[in-house]
């Protein structure tokens, strides 16, 4: 039975074994080598594997209280989920980081025909036209332009894939995925020439990871030498696949009040403390207001971070909508408060007003 913490000096040449503390009084014993170098308390009733190079001692196994090697560190601001950094000289939060990505809802559609379609011309690239859509999050698809699947804003990478069957195979085929209407690299690609035997026969083709802008539009295309007939229902198919999106690494996190009536003079109509790194663009780009009764006169709205003026929501004269102006980019930190405050004259008229400033986190 130990009365107090005991200390266990081994030899240098002592560089791994087991140490087990089987004392009772509830007491640690520090392993070390002599000198001053790092050691390892082993508690009571563990069993540690140790390891040394003759003037540190580290625990690699079992029950140490603590490792030698390591240090505590105080992170302040740090929420359920971040991901910490360290930058060399201190760690901090940086937010949820790529974790987040995996929880970010899929976006694509798959569009498919119910019967059968004719490749009756030779010698041309023929786009299959589609007939429905099983999903289509974005309205990717169009039936007044059947054949394409057109790329929506702030999409900037995707992914394409095809499927069809022929009811009867022309001898010499080319299937291909072709972008505002020409190859593409990476569309993928499927040729046949001179095929005999089965004549349902099947084509599946995958495109890479495709760099795109708004207004982009793919078509699943086939290039034949004599006639043939594509077979409908489940094996005829085209499908796309959002992979990349302008704000992948920075999801949203807007900031929305609401006022109702009139604002008195200097009234401070939202206080929001922030819980994490958010950043507001220039010009609070994407942010919208909107009021219930027009102004009279332009009226300016202070935006502020911990009692600073970072922005200004305007509302001109007549106008039931403002517009922003910040002359920078704005990185809000956790902790910090974004306040809106309303004009040291109040408008005769405005009243109710709501607001949503766009905002994104940063990771």
């Amino acid at each position: 039975t130990l009365a107090a913490s005991r200390t266990l000096t081994l030899p240098a040449n002592h560089r791994r074994l087991a140490i087990r503390n089987a004392t009772n009084g509830g007491q640690e014993v520090r392993a070390r080598f002599a000198g001053s170098g790092a050691e390892v308390v082993i508690v009571p009733g563990a069993t540690v594997l140790v390891q040394g190079n003759g003037g540190d001692l580290y625990g690699v196994g079992g029950g140490a209280g603590a490792l030698g090697d390591l240090s505590d560190v105080s992170i302040a601001g740090a929420a359920n989920g971040d991901v910490l950094l360290f930058d060399g000289a201190a760690w901090g939060a940086t937010g949820v980081g790529i974790f987040n990505r995996a929880l970010l809802p899929f976006r694509g559609a798959l569009l498919r025909r119910s019967t059968n379609f004719s490749v009756a011309t030779t010698g041309v690239y023929v786009a299959v036209p589609w007939q429905s859509a099983e999903y289509d999050s974005d309205a990717f698809w169009d039936a007044g332009q059947p054949s394409r699947l057109t790329i929506p804003a702030g999409v900037t990478k995707v992914r394409i894939v095809g499927n069809i069957e022929w009811q009867t195979s022309p001898t010499s085929q080319l299937v291909e995925v072709r972008k505002n209407g020409n190859s593409v690299l990476g569309g993928g690609s499927f040729i046949v020439r001179g095929d005999s035997g089965y004549s349902n026969q099947m084509r599946n083709l995958s495109s890479a990871v495709l760099p795109v802008s708004a207004g982009d539009w793919f078509e699943l295309a086939v290039y034949v030498g004599t006639a043939g007939e594509l077979r409908g229902l489940e094996r005829t198919w085209l499908a796309i696949e959002v992979v990349e999106t302008a704000d992948a690494a920075d999801p949203p996190a807007d900031i929305s009040g609401y006022k109702a009536g009139q604002p008195a003079a200097d009234e401070v109509i939202a206080r929001v403390p922030v819980a994490r790194r958010t950043r507001l663009k220039i010009d609070l780009a994407g942010s919208h207001a909107s009021a219930e009764s027009a102004a009279t006169a332009s009226a300016d709205f202070d935006i502020r971070v911990d009692g600073v003026s970072s922005a200004t929501m305007r509302f001109a004269a007549a106008a039931t909508s403002a517009t922003f102006i910040a002359a920078s980019e704005t990185v809000l930190e956790p902790g910090q408060v974004l306040s809106v405050v309303a004009p040291s004259t109040p408008d005769a008229t405005l009243a109710g007003i709501g607001f949503t400033l766009a905002g994104t986190l940063v990771l």
